[in-house]
């Protein structure tokens, strides 16, 4: 548990890294998630379809190994391939929030935010965008994220909330800006949430 009563994943210091494949094609995301693991020993995390007809793949483990098997599965992929995501290091809060995010449901029940705290919400169209932004945000400035949703339920596209500070809000909001690029479908940042969302702003 953090100082800020969020509950993360442990951080295996063998398995820093995370890959993301987002195909079109349900067929072909099961003969990449094959492929994947046939070319390096990555930990197959999840291989499944979700909302919008596309097929998802997420791997974990040690840089070089997760690098081999996203260079198989991009091959593979070819044409199907809506996007992909490869980090090295993956900032350690996406670990805990991978899961809840593809169940299709958030994990931000009434979590405490203090009345000086600001919040922001990034909505994007792909899921990989989602998660490249949200560790960019999470190195960049020292805030927490909240709650994320991958696809599930949302016709494929994906967001991810946080809170902070509001100048560490918005520095963790220009860098989503930067890294998600044209994939952002929407970016909201809100100074001082009101009481009746504090705390819970999906729900």
């Amino acid at each position: 548990m953090t100082a800020t009563g969020v509950e993360f994943l442990p951080h295996f210091a063998d398995a820093p890294a995370l890959g993301v494949l987002e195909l079109s094609s349900i067929a072909r995301g099961v003969q990449v998630a094959d492929a994947v693991v046939k070319r390096a020993p990555s930990t197959l995390l999840l291989s499944r379809p979700v909302s919008g007809g596309k097929h998802i793949i997420v791997l974990r483990g040690p840089v070089a190994s997760v690098g081999e098997s996203m260079q198989a599965g991009i091959h593979a992929a070819a044409e199907k391939l809506i996007d992909s995501l490869e980090l090295p290091m993956a900032h350690e809060q996406l670990w805990s929030l991978l899961y809840p995010g593809f169940a299709g449901h958030v994990r931000s029940s009434r979590w405490e935010n203090p009345a000086g705290d600001s919040v922001a919400i990034i909505e994007t169209t792909t899921v990989c965008a989602t998660l490249g932004a949200a560790d960019a945000s999470a190195k960049v400035a020292p805030i927490v994220l909240r709650d994320m949703r991958l696809a599930v339920g949302i016709e494929g596209k994906a967001f991810y909330t946080l809170s902070g500070d509001l100048s560490d809000v918005e520095a963790a909001a220009d860098r989503a800006r930067v890294v998600a690029a044209d994939r952002i479908i929407d970016l909201q940042v809100i100074p001082a949430p009101a009481d009746e969302i504090r705390g819970r702003l999906i729900f």
